[in-house]
């Protein structure tokens, strides 16, 4: 936010520049044309921008009207161009600027210039300017000579102009449509940042022997006004778009204004893995409005130092999407926490008040395992968070960023929650405190089927309050957790299917014996406070390790303490061995009676064989042994 407003801040320096090149070109021509009053030829104008430039630019124009009588000056498809063979000789020379300015202009008009005035006591009054779909490339090279030009005060705009001008002053200037690149080739990697549908409005812009110590005016200016329409630019890796439908910025006022703002994803979540090849957060986020207000303009650009009274984030969605499917590959995150980054940051600043008005924040990630999505999701946050900084006078005073925030828990439950932030601690240390309000605790089911594989059955939560004193290396604190009737289901992955099944025998078991129905409990109403401590592995930021401390604190109000924890796995892995092994005897019983059956069956088969073979014998028995008639009467003859 603060180096977009130092941008346009400098491009509103380089437009200056332009336009004071310009208008005295056009002032100079009529002062000519009043003093002399004869037609100015072409030529002369030309010689005058390769004087005033070092013949570093060259002036094209196809029209040029005055008229003394209006006092009204035109310019039509006018043209500044530069000499980039005279830049490389100025290089050579070590005179050549760190800018160099390409312009185009369908028309430059001034109105009512007052030549009266001009000729009688050079002062070049103009109501106003219109400058019409100008088209703006400004390259920077930045030359290590000007570097030491600087330490030597420069000449200040009235001073350049004092020779021919006492005073130049300009009720209103308009600058319609602008078409701008910045190419910046002062690093190893040439950068380019182009703008267009920028539009701006300047206001009673006056350069004499007085303004520019006038601490009312803004590089001579009572008010600019900057507004830029659809605006959208890749982030340097690629995987998002940054957007937003208005942005409107004003010197008077010092605020800047973004409206539909977004940073959006390039691609799809199939793609999106796919490039990055590991398991990375997702991010989609967008604001129907960004205010930041009271932004102090002088010390950002002499000290280049943010100061704002107000950042507003207003009407927004933080949807974030993470998947197990890839592989982690875990950094250190140690030193890495919010308020120790803030402190790292290059640009000094000072935000007064950040506020949060109805954004909407969901986590969503991917479980392999189970194959389904787990989602949690924080409705209607609103909230402050005071005295962000990194300032050094400001940390002097006042050492914590104190954060105030509410939220509606998985779109049901009221969450009140505080942190305080030491801002000096080298440890990154916090504290924090929380209150949620009732809810039905199945909603949990969203997070907890999917990424836990435990099913909640039943829970009446009627509250739930904690606090955590942390720093990077370990929170401590406790958890007051206040239900009724809880009732779980475990599940698991069979290894042979691969399909999530529950675990009836070790649920029962994990209700009946390890679980506190309730808390307080029903019986002598003794009340279990969750006990807070936990040991942040390195890899953990700063949100995961946030979460899983408050979920010790949980786990203890539930009845679950590191030595139940353990006796359940402990409990699980018997029942499943003695599981198993009853499976196996099952198995090996049915296989044993289909082999009798089979058994059975061959011995019907062979006993039917034997009886059909008894049958068939006694049938020959039963046979006359007489030969047959015509076989004797052969023997006879």
């Amino acid at each position: 936010m603060a180096s977009f407003i130092r941008f346009f801040l400098n491009f509103w320096k380089w437009i200056l520049i332009i336009i004071l090149v310009l208008f005295l070109i056009l002032g100079g021509i009529a002062w000519y044309l009043s003093n002399k009053w004869k037609p100015l030829l072409d030529a002369q104008i030309k010689q005058l921008v390769l004087d005033s430039s070092d013949s570093l630019y060259r002036v094209e124009y196809s029209g040029l009207k005055i008229n003394l009588l209006t006092g009204n000056a035109s310019l039509k498809n006018l043209k500044l161009i530069p000499d980039t063979a005279r830049y490389k000789e100025l290089e050579r020379l070590k005179r050549a600027p760190d800018n160099l300015y390409n312009l185009q202009v369908e028309s430059f008009d001034l109105v009512r210039f007052h030549p009266s005035r001009l000729y009688d006591s050079k002062k070049l009054n103009i109501n106003s300017i219109i400058i019409d779909q100008p088209k703006m490339i400004i390259t920077n090279k930045r030359q290590p000579y000007n570097k030491v030009a600087d330490t030597v005060k420069k000449k200040t705009l009235y001073q350049m102009i004092s020779k021919a001008l006492k005073e130049v002053r300009v009720d209103e200037i308009q600058l319609k449509e602008i078409d701008f690149t910045f190419i910046n080739n002062s690093n190893k990697k040439s950068k380019t940042t182009a703008i267009k549908n920028l539009n701006l409005n300047v206001n009673d812009l006056l350069i004499d022997s007085l303004s520019e110590n006038d601490k009312n005016r803004f590089y001579h200016t009572k008010n600019v006004d900057i507004e830029l329409k659809d605006y959208k630019i890749a982030t340097p890796d690629s995987l998002y778009f940054l957007k937003f439908k208005t942005l409107k910025f004003s010197t008077l006022q010092r605020k800047l204004v973004l409206n539909g703002a977004q940073m959006q994803p390039r691609y799809t979540i199939p793609v999106f893995y796919r490039r990055v090849g590991k398991s990375k957060d997702r991010f989609d986020i967008s604001f129907n409005q960004i205010v930041v207000t009271n932004i102090d303009l002088d010390q950002l650009n002499r000290e280049q130092r943010f100061y704002a009274g107000r950042l507003i984030l207003a009407d927004g969605k933080v949807s974030i999407y993470n998947t197990n499917a890839f592989p982690k590959r875990p950094s250190n995150k140690t030193g890495k926490f919010p308020h120790q980054q803030l402190q790292k940051l290059a640009l000094d600043l000072k935000i007064d008040t950040l506020q949060l008005r109805r954004i909407n924040i969901s986590y969503n990630e991917y479980n392999r395992v189970t194959r389904r999505t787990g989602v949690v999701n924080f409705a209607n946050t609103r909230g402050s968070i005071y005295n962000v900084t990194n300032d050094a006078k400001a940390l002097a005073k006042n050492k914590f960023m104190r954060a105030r925030l509410s939220t509606l828990f998985m779109s049901k439950a009221n969450l009140y929650v505080t942190f305080d932030f030491n801002l000096t601690d080298k440890a990154g240390a916090f504290s924090s405190t929380g209150t949620l309000g009732a809810m039905n605790g199945t909603s949990l089911n969203r997070i907890t089927d999917p990424l836990a594989m435990v099913h909640i059955r039943s829970l009446n939560i009627r509250k739930m309050q904690f606090n955590m004193t942390a720093n990077q290396n370990a929170a401590r604190g406790s958890v007051r957790f206040y239900y009724t009737n809880l009732n779980i289901e475990l599940m698991k992955k069979d290894a042979e299917t691969g399909e999530v099944k529950k675990q009836g025998l070790v649920s029962g078991i994990a209700n009946r014996f390890v679980l506190n129905e309730s808390n307080p409990v029903k019986k002598d109403n003794k009340f279990t406070v969750g006990s807070i401590y936990f040991k942040r592995p390195a890899s953990f930021a700063f949100f995961k390790f946030y979460v899983k401390s408050l979920l010790e604190g949980v786990k203890g109000s539930v009845g679950i303490s590191k030595e139940r924890e353990q006796n359940i796995k402990k409990i699980s892995r018997r029942v499943s061995g003695i599981i198993n092994d009853v499976k196996f005897s099952i198995e090996a019983l049915k296989e044993r009676r289909k082999e009798n059956k089979i058994e059975r069956q061959e011995k019907r088969k062979l006993k039917r064989a034997e009886k059909e073979l008894e049958k068939a014998k006694d049938q020959e028995k039963k046979e006359p042994d007489v030969a047959p008639k015509d076989s004797l009467q052969s023997g006879t003859q």
